[in-house]
């Protein structure tokens, strides 16, 4: 009769399994099949917690419509932290994402549905031409100021994404500028000597030639800025534009 393998003989309470050098388990088999799977478990709710912060931070949520097509608060914050990126004085400093519910968040969603329908009209008109050169050196310069920020990482902001991004704001921004210079309308000395004599107490008693080319300017800026404005007001109605946080 042969018999099995034989434990080791010592002080130990249990066998020793030969080949492994392993402890004897003061628990049970069920026990130990107990806790493996409370130790499965735990570590399956610390990845699904894990994954579904990640997934949180991803989320968005429709802010405005432009003519059938609905814009996220991704996209209004990817569109806002390219904008620091090539227009800020201090870029790296400033690329911060606003909360969802600030004062800042709501004036970059209408910034980026004015600007969506500017990109569209100059489309439409296509009276601006962006040169291949102009478009590389926008993206160059965006991505050297937003590479390393956290904001847009965890945006997880595609290269296509990126690139139609940059896009739409050069092709926006030099429309308006185009559309500025084309609204100029120059000012003559008797409209500038109407403003004087209504804003006296302004300047003074000093006489009105002391003032008459600063007003002139100041009146020019004044009328491109209502024409623009009244452009806009137009542009937001052809489009279909609802901004869906001002009405909430």
């Amino acid at each position: 009769m042969t018999s099995g393998p034989p434990l080791l003989a010592g002080p130990h309470k249990g066998p020793v399994f030969f080949g492994l050098g392993l402890e004897p388990s003061p628990f049970s088999f069920v026990q130990c099949l107990m806790i493996a799977k409370v130790s499965l478990l735990v570590v399956f709710v610390v990845l699904s917690l894990r994954t579904g912060a990640a997934q949180a931070e991803l989320i968005s949520t429709g802010v405005g419509v432009v003519r059938g097509q609905v814009m996220t608060s991704r996209e209004v914050l990817i569109q806002n932290l390219i904008e620091t990126a090539l227009y800020d004085k201090d870029p790296k400093a400033n690329l911060k994402s606003p909360g969802l519910d600030s004062k800042a968040f709501a004036k970059a969603v209408q910034d980026s549905l004015l600007e969506s329908v500017v990109a569209l009209e100059a489309q439409n008109f296509n009276v601006v031409q962006l040169t291949p050169d102009e478009i590389q050196a926008a993206e160059r310069k965006a991505m050297a100021n937003l590479k390393n920020a956290a904001p847009w990482k965890e945006l997880k902001v595609s290269p296509k994404e990126f690139e139609a991004g940059v896009k739409r704001k050069v092709q926006a921004k030099k429309f308006v500028q185009f559309r500025a210079q084309s609204s100029v309308l120059p000012v003559t000395d008797i409209e500038a000597q109407k403003y004087f004599n209504e804003n006296r107490l302004k300047f003074g008693n000093l006489p009105f030639e002391n003032f008459k080319e600063n007003i002139k300017s100041y009146l020019s800026r004044a009328q491109v800025d209502k024409r623009l404005k009244d452009w806009y007001d137009v542009l937001l109605g052809k489009y279909q534009v609802k901004n869906l946080i001002s009405e909430s």
